[in-house]
């Protein structure tokens, strides 16, 4: 029988769900530490792994203080939003790449054969997906998670 992962549970109300512990309150902010429980499926001690904090919102201003232990959730139309974006914007640049292979071959006065085309698909690709990347570390703030339910 396979068990599922943590990552792939969705939970009723359209919203993936994680355990976590507050840490802090500041306000409508709440820093917690994740809580892996499925780390160890067969410990029975009763212990959790951590995971590396990080800020969720409490728009529904749950009463929580430090020590509680709170669900959290992401909306999974915001999911697929940054889904479709992290893969779509990548695909469509390497495209972009194989039709701007000929331009670019012409400025270095050669022409575009398939190792040139190649190159440059890879090339969009590659730049493009640093970028996705970038812009996701850089401003995380599309879809932050929200507490959905206290402990």
């Amino acid at each position: 029988m396979r068990v599922p992962s943590k990552r792939a549970s969705l939970k009723a109300g359209g919203f993936m769900k994680e355990k976590g512990m507050v840490t802090s309150v500041d306000g409508s902010s709440v820093t917690i530490v994740p809580l892996i429980t499925d780390a160890c499926l067969s410990c029975k001690n009763g212990c959790a792994k951590r995971g590396k904090p990080f800020t969720v919102s409490n728009p529904k201003s749950f009463d929580v203080s430090k020590g509680s232990i709170v669900r959290i959730g992401v909306a999974k139309n915001v999911q697929a939003v940054q889904g479709l974006v992290s893969l779509l914007f990548p695909f469509m640049a390497a495209v972009a790449g194989y039709f701007c292979a000929s331009p670019i071959a012409s400025l270095f006065g050669k022409s575009a054969g398939d190792g040139i085309k190649a190159l440059c698909v890879l090339s969009f690709l590659l730049i493009s997906a640093a970028i996705v990347f970038i812009i996701s570390r850089k401003n995380p703030v599309v879809g932050k998670p929200e507490i959905v339910e206290v402990l």
